[in-house]
């Protein structure tokens, strides 16, 4: 048989006769175990708190020396987060309303406890105040986390929010509840069916967990994580949702930084050689899944280029190569893919394009670099590119001999005297 805790009660009464009744009603319970401690008057009840704990206070409120509300406000001020149970010799509901406005926990008419009824009032208190403090410690937790949450009704309307949502959102309180995040957040950055995935999955009554892309009230877009949470009643049916947000902003900056540093030439912006020959084996494959169609590289080099490092110094020829860099992208599609293979060498793939596509624009691109004067601190400097150009074949089965092909092409015009195009077929 499990044992009974023992509940340490303050009885505060000043007539003997309702105290023994009260000790004679809770002795006799067999749901708990009591000790009671008696006090006759407020500051008897002073004493006993200053010298004891108690789990629970049983308060009259016509003392000797304090009488009506006032006796509960003052027991409330002395006892804190005790809960005080009002004995009352008359029924009155609008008093003992305005009893627990007053920080009772609950009430009870004197002489009619029936049985078990005080000591079910006292383990109900009891029962209130552990729930309390646990809702306390919760509001607490979801207070003063560092991650934004968020808690709707079941029609996405905004209910509560913490102050680390405000923060991140930079949306006040009165501007957030009773609207619902679609409304203040929305960067439409994703498409309706990102959110109706995300709906579907929710209405299920499975939990969501994503990625997303979100406005803040100056207009700033900013990445978070989102977690996002049914919660059902007792029959099953969902009623609000919580949503956990977590900035990922800074994460994503540095995924995007590292990214930008494997994949592209640090000077030049353009991509690496690793990259350029991803996509050339991609283009690669393409050409041989559709069967038809055409597509060019281009591999440039600049003319003479040691000599301008020899003579200018790496600073020109840094430059040189920048500004080489920044016409291939003035004479490139969105398709294209312009690269930076090493030293002063350069590739293109130009996609769906033919030979004659493909000469033309090498051609427009040598004539600019030739008919461009380079100046770094006051030095002036002209230079020309040669190029060599081939296509895709029904042959090439990988990227690396479709380079070879191209470098071909560029040896043969660097050999015929530089400045010009030649085809690798």
């Amino acid at each position: 048989m499990k044992s009974l805790d023992l509940i340490r009660v303050l009885l505060v009464e000043d007539e003997e006769g309702d105290a023994y009744l009260v000790k004679i009603g809770l002795k006799q319970t067999k749901s708990a175990l009591f000790e009671i401690i008696w006090a006759r008057s407020m500051q008897a009840m002073r004493v006993e708190l200053a010298t004891g704990m108690f789990d629970v206070v049983l308060l009259d409120i016509s003392l000797p020396d304090s009488e009506g509300l006032e006796t509960i406000q003052t027991a409330k001020q002395l006892v804190a987060d005790i809960p005080i149970v009002v004995l009352t010799g008359q029924a009155d509901s609008d008093f003992a309303l305005k009893a627990l406005t007053a920080g009772a926990a609950d009430y009870m008419v004197k002489g009619d406890f029936g049985f078990d009824g005080l000591s079910r009032i006292i383990c109900y208190a009891l029962a209130r105040k552990e729930m309390e403090t646990e809702n306390n410690l919760l509001v607490t937790a979801l207070t003063s986390a560092a991650n934004a949450i968020i808690i709707t009704d079941k029609n996405a309307i905004i209910k509560w929010a913490n102050p680390a949502f405000y923060k991140l959102t930079g949306y006040a309180a009165y501007e957030t509840i009773g609207r619902r995040p679609s409304e203040l957040l929305k960067s439409d950055r994703q498409d309706d069916t990102f959110y109706q995935d995300m709906w579907r999955v929710l209405l299920s009554g499975e939990n969501w967990r994503g990625e997303i892309i979100n406005r803040r009230k100056d207009g700033s877009l900013y990445h978070e994580e989102l977690n996002i949470a049914s919660v059902k009643n007792s029959i099953g049916e969902i009623t609000h949702f919580v949503g956990i947000k977590e900035d990922i902003s800074e994460r994503k900056n540095f995924e995007e930084r590292l990214q930008k540093l494997a994949s592209t030439d640090s000077l030049t912006g353009l991509f690496n050689r690793r990259v350029f020959m991803e996509r050339l084996e991609q283009e690669i494959a393409r050409y041989h899944r559709i069967g038809s169609g055409s597509a060019a590289i281009l591999m440039l080099d600049l003319d003479f280029f040691k000599r301008v490092n020899d003579t200018f110094g790496h600073a020109m020829g840094d430059e040189v190569l920048k500004r080489l860099a920044a016409i291939m992208i003035s004479n490139a599609r969105h398709i294209d893919v312009t690269a930076r293979l090493g030293g002063e060498e350069f590739a293109i793939i130009l996609p769906s394009t033919d030979i004659e596509g493909a000469f033309c624009v090498a051609d427009r691109i040598r004539e600019q670099v030739a008919a461009e004067t380079f100046v770094y601190e006051q030095q002036h400097l002209q230079i020309t590119v040669s190029i060599g150009l081939t296509t895709l074949k029904n042959v090439d089965t990988s990227a690396e001999k479709v380079l070879i092909r191209a470098d071909k092409a560029l040896y043969v015009a660097k050999e015929s005297g530089r400045n010009r195009t030649c085809v690798e077929h």
